[in-house]
C-alpha cells in the first residue's frame, strides 16, 4: 500500500509540472530589467524592478509558450537625479512612451524542459520601445523551479536609432548605437 501510495504522489508531482500553467511576473518583485551606457566622463548603468507581465508554459510542450513582458521606463534609475530626468524627458520620451513591452510569436526551445535544469532556448516576439515594433529574437536561459516559479535570463542589444532614439555624440553608448540590455525574469505560478 506504502509503495502505491508513493507512486501516486510521484505522478501527481510529476502532471503538475506537466502542465500548462500560467504565471506571474510581478512589479516591484525580484525582476529587474538593466542597461549599461558610456559617456565621454563615465560609464552608468540604469536599472528598474518595474517589471511586469505573464507567461503561460508547458515543460513537456515548451515551444507552444506565450510570453508577455512590460517595463515601467519611467521608472528607469542611473544614479543621478539629472540623468534619470534628461533620460526620460529628452530621448525615451517617456511622458509620450512610459513602457516597453515584448509579446512573443514564438519560442524555439528542446522537447521538454526539467525541473531545475537550465536550458537555452530563443523568443521571438515584437518589441516596442518609444512607439516603434520590431521583431526580435532573444536569446533566453530558462530554469522551472519545482516551488511554481520560472527563472528566465536574457541579455540582448537594443539599436536606439531602429527606435527613433538619437542621443548625442558624446554618449558611447556602443558600437552602432546598441545599447546592452540585460533581463532577470522570475514569475510565479497564478
Amino acid at each position: 500500500m506504502r509503495i502505491f501510495v508513493a507512486l501516486a504522489v510521484a505522478l501527481t508531482a510529476s502532471a503538475a509540472l506537466a502542465e500548462s500553467r500560467t504565471y506571474e511576473i510581478r512589479k516591484g518583485g525580484k525582476s529587474v530589467a538593466e542597461f549599461h551606457a558610456e559617456d565621454s566622463y563615465d560609464s552608468f548603468d540604469g536599472k528598474t524592478n518595474a517589471v511586469s507581465g505573464t507567461i503561460v508554459a508547458d515543460p513537456a510542450n515548451p515551444s507552444a509558450a506565450t510570453v508577455n513582458v512590460s517595463i515601467d521606463l519611467t521608472s528607469l534609475d542611473t544614479g543621478v537625479a539629472l540623468r534619470n530626468r534628461e533620460m526620460g524627458e529628452l530621448y525615451l520620451e517617456s511622458d509620450k512612451f512610459p513602457s516597453t513591452t515584448f509579446k512573443s510569436v514564438s519560442v524555439e526551445a528542446a522537447q521538454s524542459i526539467e525541473a531545475n535544469q537550465p536550458v537555452e532556448i530563443k523568443v521571438t516576439g515584437d518589441f516596442t520601445l518609444h512607439g516603434v515594433t520590431k521583431r526580435l529574437t532573444l536569446p533566453v536561459r530558462v530554469v522551472l523551479i519545482p516551488d511554481g516559479r520560472i527563472h528566465a535570463t536574457s541579455i540582448f542589444r537594443v539599436k536606439l536609432p531602429d527606435f527613433d532614439i538619437h542621443v548625442p555624440q558624446n554618449i558611447l553608448v556602443t558600437v552602432e548605437d546598441k545599447v546592452p540590455v540585460r533581463l532577470d525574469i522570475w514569475a510565479t505560478a497564478k
